[in-house]
């Protein structure tokens, strides 16, 4: 199972309609519709991506489905767009998605950084109500990919310290596999 099933598999097990979710990396919208269709007409989903073309690709995958009238789009910084949302939405998300790195078929150049993830990740906590889910897809393939993603399991290691329940997957491969990190809010 590929990791993107497996996120998924994990959050319809989590989703209720009516809830409030996050797709903190909005790349080409596959999340945010999976987390628009989970949700329904009565929940809702905010989708953030840096990269205006990404957005735009969101929102045409969400007409398509019929599904953009319960989705707000962010062009922004997630780490600043989720910190900007801590005042009205704190402890009221079910769930955050991040897929790290940089939107397949464009500028890889144009990517998420370490230090700035961590922001991200943080804010993403203060978010998420009880219960919550916190999933992290980091590739550690390309350049600066391996440095992101132990930023992440440090963060997440500490959470675990901190009382939380976490859960990794990494598949087996010869190459260097993306990992996911699940945080489970207590």
């Amino acid at each position: 199972m590929r990791l993107t099933e497996k996120v998924h598999q994990i959050l319809a097990e989590q989703l209720q309609p009516g809830d409030l979710v996050i797709d903190a990396t909005a790349g080409n919208g596959h999340d945010t519709q999976f987390l628009a269709e989970q949700t329904g007409t009565a929940g809702h989903v905010i989708a953030i991506d840096i990269q205006a073309s990404a957005i735009e690709s969101t929102r045409q995958r969400l007409i398509s489905q019929g599904l953009e009238q319960h989705v707000t789009l962010y062009t922004s910084d997630h780490a600043a767009q989720l910190e900007a949302l801590r005042p009205s939405q704190g402890e009221r998300v079910t769930a955050v998605v991040f897929n790290l790195g940089y939107l397949p078929g464009s500028d890889k150049a144009v990517q998420t950084q370490s230090n700035n993830t961590r922001k991200a990740l943080e804010a993403s906590l203060h978010l998420l109500r009880p219960a919550g889910l916190l999933c992290v897809t980091a590739y550690r393939g390309h350049p600066g990919g391996a440095e992101e993603s132990q930023a992440v399991e440090t963060w997440m290691r500490l959470q675990e310290n901190s009382g939380h329940l976490l859960e990794c997957y990494e598949p087996q491969a010869n190459n260097t596999p993306p990992i996911l990190w699940v945080l489970h809010k207590r």
